[in-house]
């Protein structure tokens, strides 16, 4: 299986635009005509704000960059059909200028995007982020709406309720929420695609996903049983269609396969956290903000561990094994060698010390012979 991280990430980009086109069709033929002006306004958006920051930074605007598609096209399908149009283009336009240019550009990137874009409009725009029509009621494409809006499972499981929807029209999406997140069944799919062509880490997306269903079934929120409060858990908010989209970002996402599986199950842990302890929703993109943000630092405890393994764990089993054979004699000194990885600022033994050491060996050989 290709691994992602030798992958050029525009072709990376590329191949998970035409995923996300595919849910847009779907969430469009569910939804109404709504949902294609909502996501054309955010990629729109995008393109924008990269070009004007592009300009202001002197740098060369490339309109066909498929990240920035990419990064719009989730800021929107992360809003739900109820937002205002202002409030997805705004999204759009935190999600480049704070997520790409603020830090540098694309070979910068310390944040998920499309995350911190969703996260700033949950805490300070709530009202349209996390209210959505019920599913199945007609939404006007710029008119005025007169229904109810109603709160996600998300939002059910935070006051110990379990959602009202079942089984099967949770995983088909026939319920309420964000437009690209609710069809659970959909995104599995993309993400099993994906995962087989090489374009996201099956690492990070399992072990993130197993830490959640662990916890749910050790702490479970919802009613009538452990195994309802996984399902609920694992289907609900933001964390399926951002463990499939959002965490395997091939600019954050660590590079060993190992820390991957580190990166994926304290991301999971960090998860549960905030939804337990939480007061808002959208914990699992305020735990991937904390988790790229140490992305490299996976990678060093990985690398670390592996050469604490190999220098002193290993030498030391085999060095144990050979004087149970007697093939090494112990002594009561051993010489300390430090491996060179630890070599930092050892100074060299200068002339004095030399000079001094000869003297003190020849005048104990004198004394010796004296004896």
């Amino acid at each position: 299986m290709a691994d992602n991280a030798t992958k050029s990430p525009v072709r990376v980009y590329a191949e998970r635009l035409v995923f996300l086109a595919t849910i847009v069709v779907l969430s469009a033929f569910m939804q109404g005509g709504r949902v294609v002006v909502i996501c054309a306004v955010s990629v729109a958006s995008a393109m924008l704000a990269d070009a004007l920051c592009c300009a202001l930074r002197k740098d060369k605007y490339d309109p066909k960059d498929a990240a920035v598609l990419f990064w719009g096209l989730c800021a929107g399908m992360m809003m739900p059909i109820s937002a205002s149009l202002w409030a997805a283009a705004m999204s759009s336009v935190i999600c480049i200028i704070v997520g790409k240019h603020f830090f540098g550009a694309s070979d910068n990137i310390v944040f998920c995007p499309p995350a911190i874009s969703t996260a700033f409009m949950i805490i300070c725009y709530p009202a349209q982020m996390l209210y959505s029509p019920k599913f199945g009621e007609s939404y006007p494409i710029f008119g005025e709406y007169d229904g109810i809006l109603t709160r996600s499972a998300e939002y059910s499981l935070q006051l110990g309720y379990t959602p009202s929807a079942n089984i099967w029209d949770t995983l088909l999406g026939f319920t309420s929420g964000p437009i690209g997140t609710i069809y659970g069944i959909v995104i599995i799919v993309c993400g099993i695609c994906l995962a087989v062509r090489g374009k996201n880490s099956p690492a990070a997306m399992i072990s993130c996903l197993v830490t959640v269903g662990i916890l749910a079934f050790f702490f479970p929120r919802a009613k009538y049983g452990a195994w309802n409060s996984v399902f609920y858990e694992l289907s609900s908010g933001y964390l399926l269609f951002g463990t499939v989209f959002l965490s395997t970002e091939p600019y954050c996402i660590p590079k060993k396969t190992m820390a991957r599986a580190v990166y994926g199950a304290v991301l999971g842990y960090i998860t549960m956290m905030f939804r337990i302890y939480g007061r808002t929703e959208g914990g699992f993109l305020f735990a991937l903000l904390i988790v790229s943000a140490l992305s490299e630092s996976f990678d060093r405890l990985v690398e670390n561990l592996g050469y604490w393994k190999k220098t002193y764990l290993s030498s030391f089993e085999k060095n144990k094994t050979r004087v149970q054979r007697g093939e090494v004699k112990l002594t009561d000194t051993q010489e300390i060698v430090i491996p060179k990885k630890y070599r930092y600022h050892t100074p060299p033994i200068d002339g004095v010390i030399k000079k001094q050491a000869r003297k003190y060996r020849k005048n104990r050989r004198d004394y010796n012979g004296k004896q």
